[in-house]
């Protein structure tokens, strides 16, 4: 039987995920002698798929082999830099799908709305702009075959990935049903699929003098890469595999995020005013918001941190495996446990947040309310060498809908409706369907 370990408390968390030193054996057959945590290995929560041994099995790209992640992730963000990841470049490109998001809030007129059905394809089309080098119609038909697969396979995360928690259950046939592993598997294919069309048609119009996206980038160093080494990692599968990867993982966690923000300022009207009137003081009414304004924003800093440090938006981080036998908080760790770090559990903990349970945006605050106070207890996108490589980014589409929207609208619950704040957990945690109503301001 498998061992599984939930680490609850930041201190437990820092020190496991910062273990250096250790031999790593992933299911590829690579060994070697690497700088990552002793809990680097990441288990596979797409755990439904046929391989060869007709087990069900969906690989996330660079789930295990080191060599692999770290050539993988080196070149991604290098790519991404590159495209223009805290250029102006890509904050340009997320302002102009902002302005097509806020067209479809005012048209709306102020009518209760459930925002997240415009919101998915805007979040999705950041990605394209940079994966794709370009945007989708909401209603484009692709646009919408994307979005609905994307939705599939997030909501299958929380059921897929129970069996990693209890391995047991994945021998109980009316278990694999309950699971609707075949929708799951179905919806993960389709995107690989929509991935490869997306792919070809680059190839077919790749043009090294002039590169258009991260794909064309990609091409271009998988042809290098093997000019070099016949057996580098740079694969078109390898890219399929990340592009589907970076897709879910990118639009669904800043959507998840943006929609707490958006209901938590419909609960809290007062806090509402404050950021606005941060926003009125730093950006106007009229100048459109830039990511360098956050330093001016302290306020509006603190809100964001406040926000993700009190729902959590991952509140469990992707499993690893102990690689080695290790001790982490004076308990042995035997080689092939599961690891599990407790987000939420970090972010709650009274030990090191006064009244974890309320919504005190102050406390990311110095005493004079003009400066961002940090936390090493503060970890919405995890700790160590894997964490989220396109957390700057994240930050970055945040920060700028947040403003962009307040900027041009009050927010407020339906009448006579009161906030109730329930969510589920799927990926992310999520907040139940609601509406709010978006007034343009005068």
């Amino acid at each position: 039987m498998q061992n599984t370990v939930i680490l609850h408390g930041p201190e437990v968390i820092k020190e496991a995920m910062n273990k250096t030193r250790t031999v790593v054996k992933t299911s590829n057959q690579f060994i070697g002698i690497n700088k990552l945590s002793k809990f680097s290995k990441r288990i596979n929560f797409f755990s439904k798929n046929l391989n060869e041994e007709n087990r069900f099995e969906i690989r996330v790209p660079f789930g295990g082999d080191f060599h692999a992640w770290k050539e993988q992730r080196k070149f991604v963000v290098h790519s991404m830099k590159d495209l223009g990841l805290g250029k102006t470049k890509i904050e340009d490109d997320v302002m102009d799908e902002i302005n097509h998001f806020i067209e479809v809030l005012r048209l709306k007129n102020g009518e209760p709305m459930d925002v997240k059905g415009p919101l998915s394809p805007s979040m999705s089309n950041n990605i394209c702009a940079l994966v794709f080098g370009k945007r989708y119609k909401y209603d484009d038909k692709d646009r919408q075959f994307l979005d609905s697969n994307l939705e599939e396979v997030n909501e299958s995360i929380t059921q897929t990935s129970s069996d990693t928690l209890f391995p047991f259950l994945r021998y109980i046939p009316f278990y694999l049903k309950f699971l609707k592993v075949e929708r799951s598997l179905i919806a993960f294919n389709n995107l690989k699929s929509f991935m490869r069309k997306e792919l070809d048609k680059h190839l077919k119009t790749l043009d090294p003098g002039h590169i258009r996206d991260f794909i064309d980038s990609y091409f271009l160093e998988m042809d290098s890469q093997k000019a070099k080494n016949p057996n580098t990692t740079f694969s078109y599968e390898m890219l399929v595999s990340s592009v589907t990867d970076v897709f879910g993982a990118g639009s669904e966690t800043v959507r998840t995020s943006i929609l707490w923000f958006i209901y938590i300022m419909a609960a809290y009207p007062e806090v509402q005013k404050k950021v606005q009137q941060e926003i009125l003081e730093v950006i106007g009414t009229e100048r459109r918001p830039e990511y360098l304004n956050m330093k001016c924003m302290p306020y509006t800093h603190a809100i964001i941190m406040e926000i993700m440090r009190w729902k959590t938006i991952v509140p469990l981080n992707l499993a690893h495996y102990a690689m080695a036998d290790t001790k982490v908080g004076g308990y042995d760790i035997p080689k092939g446990t599961t690891v599990i770090a407790n987000l939420w559990n970090a972010h709650h903990d009274p030990r090191y947040w006064n009244e974890p349970h309320k919504f005190k945006p102050e406390r990311f605050l110095s005493e004079d309310g003009k400066s961002v106070v940090k936390s090493s207890n503060f970890m919405p996108f995890s700790l160590g060498r894997r964490v989220c490589p396109g957390e700057s980014m994240a930050y970055m589409e945040i920060f700028l809908y947040f403003t962009s929207i307040l900027q041009k609208f009050d927010i407020k619950l339906p009448e006579g409706m009161k906030p109730t704040f329930e969510a589920k957990l799927t990926i992310t945690y999520r907040l139940e369907p609601f509406k709010v109503r978006f007034l343009l301001k005068q």
